[in-house]
């Protein structure tokens, strides 16, 4: 029989709000009803964490004791699936001390339930007598007085059913017996005899070794906060939410949303006519709105919107943006070229060792940055070369015509020609944004778009042509309906595509690496 588990006993390494950061890494998603950290696992980690009987908007929530450790968490399925469940009720129905035992940690489970009921609500009430909501503090009482489930789940037993001989899930017993030997049960174990606690423990030690080795989750200890960013371009709008670690010196975003819309804020913008429309606006505040929204329930702590191309053109691009940050009350502003250079560049080159050239391809311009040797800064060029804006220039036919794509590839290597000692011979070429990420997609032939499948995806100039050929040979609508194509980006990728082909030529590059981190990483990590 497997020693029992040692160490329940530490304090937690971690503390305040880190500690529900960590749990919401472990569960990979926010933790519900967090009451308390119930049990801690050798390593000083969160592994049992103590929930409410009711969420916040009146929830029924049936378990006390959550087991969060990734590690314990994959023990006890393997126990399950190998028939533990069975075992277990086997092994009570047989002893009728064990029997007795596990009815024991029932009736503290529902004790402290009720317990955790009766707190909430009395602060509910109080709440209401100073003018709060009915509901305040966690409930939605009916008109009887009682929440929605007329109280039925404080009256369920551990995983569910009372009667631990018709037990159904191992990991709630297993997070119940922890957190009854462990944090939690420190002066509540009053009146449980010897043997009815040995009879916990054996029952721990036959699940098996529940532990890592590696304290995996000390590596949450090092997050520094939780961030967002909202890039406002030409062609769309972008949200990265990431939590940012400091790991051996460097800071580093850990991404736990990345989203993308296309809202075409730079529609119809050019010399002629230098200012965004109220239609264009419109567009992208709304997305910009849904963004803020799902930043704060994601619990950034700090969101930061910014703005390039279109933005910088229009003449009323400025005062846009800092409306949606005063309406939002968060950071805003648009950045300048050599700003906008130096933030991509930090952030498309986190994992890409060596000297790196950065082809950013927009919708209003493409950016080219290259990190100079020993620490003498940046080299960067913006360049009125946008997938957008080529394809409202040259664009017309559907498919687009032989001739419309040469005077796209024209526009672009005249540009682009002139740049080749400043900014080829590098070791690698790293491209950022939505045209580079689709053609990694479409070659890859995935099914349906995988950001982790297609960052540090390396394209050669023959894969790079072969997709351009594919999509220019497509139909709007035939574009659209590709697996990998974002909704609103098929009438501008040929375009896009040609720059990409058009700057390895002109550059002399046979290989482009295309990267999801890119300027959203850059401003998350330059946000204090």
């Amino acid at each position: 029989m497997p020693e029992e588990p040692s160490g329940l006993l530490q304090t937690p390494v971690l503390s305040g709000g880190r500690v529900e950061r960590v749990v919401e890494r472990q569960l990979g998603r926010p933790p519900r009803g967090l009451a308390s950290v119930a049990a801690l696992c050798p390593h000083g980690c969160p592994a049992v964490v103590e929930t409410t009987p009711y969420l916040e908007d009146g929830t029924p929530f049936p378990t006390l004791f959550y087991l969060t450790c990734p590690s314990a968490v994959a023990r006890v399925s393997t126990v399950e699936e190998e028939g533990g469940v069975e075992q277990f009720r086997a092994w009570v129905r047989a002893d009728t001390g064990v029997e007795g035992a596990f009815r024991r940690l029932t009736s503290l489970y529902k004790a402290r339930r009720r317990e955790l009921y009766e707190s909430r609500r009395g602060s509910a009430q109080d709440g209401v007598g100073e003018g709060a909501e009915p509901g305040a503090g966690g409930f939605d009482p009916e008109p009887d007085g009682l929440p929605r489930d007329g109280l039925r789940v404080l009256e369920a037993g551990i995983g569910g059913p009372v009667e631990p001989k018709r037990a159904s899930c191992l990991h709630a017993y297993s997070g119940a017996v922890l957190a009854v030997l462990g944090e939690w049960g420190a002066g509540r174990r009053d009146g449980v005899s010897p043997a009815e606690e040995e009879h916990w423990r054996t029952f721990l030690a036959s699940l098996g070794e529940l532990w890592c080795t590696e304290a995996r989750c000390r590596a949450f200890e090092h997050v520094a906060g939780r961030r967002a960013a909202i890039d406002v371009g030409t062609n769309s709008v972008r949200l990265l939410v990431a939590d940012v670690r400091e790991v051996g010196g460097r800071r580093w975003p850990d991404p736990v949303v990345r989203r993308a819309e296309v809202t075409r804020l730079g529609e119809g913008v050019d010399s002629e006519t230098p200012a965004l429309s109220e239609v264009a606006m419109a567009r992208t505040r709304a997305a910009v709105d849904r963004y803020v929204e799902e930043a704060r329930d994601q619990g950034a702590e700090h969101t930061t919107l910014f703005a390039t191309s279109a933005a910088r053109r229009a003449k009323n691009g400025t005062e846009f943006i800092s409306s949606l940050g005063r309406y939002h009350r968060i950071a805003a502003g648009v950045l300048s070229g050599e700003l906008e250079a130096a933030l991509a560049y930090s952030g498309a080159t986190l994992d890409v060792p060596g000297e790196a050239v950065l082809l950013d391809v927009g919708g209003g311009s493409t950016e080219l940055v290259r990190g100079v040797p020993q620490g003498q800064g940046l080299r960067a060029r913006s360049l009125d070369l946008g997938c957008v804006s080529l394809t409202e220039a040259f664009v017309h036919e559907d498919p687009p015509t032989a001739g419309e794509r040469g005077r796209v590839r024209e526009q672009a290597l005249a540009l682009l020609e002139p740049l080749a000692d400043a900014f080829g011979g590098a070791e690698t070429l790293v491209a950022v944004a939505g045209t580079a990420t689709t053609l990694a997609c479409l070659s890859l032939g995935l099914s349906t778009y995988d950001a982790y499948v297609v960052h540090l995806t390396m394209l050669n100039r023959g894969q790079v042509t072969a997709q351009l050929e594919r999509l220019a040979s497509l139909t709007l609508a035939e574009r659209a309906a590709l697996p990998c194509m974002q909704t609103g980006r098929a009438d501008v990728i040929v375009a896009g595509a040609e720059i990409i082909l058009a700057a390895m030529d002109a550059l002399g590059y046979n290989l482009v690496l295309v990267s999801e981190r890119d300027i959203l990483d850059g401003v998350i990590l330059a946000t204090q």
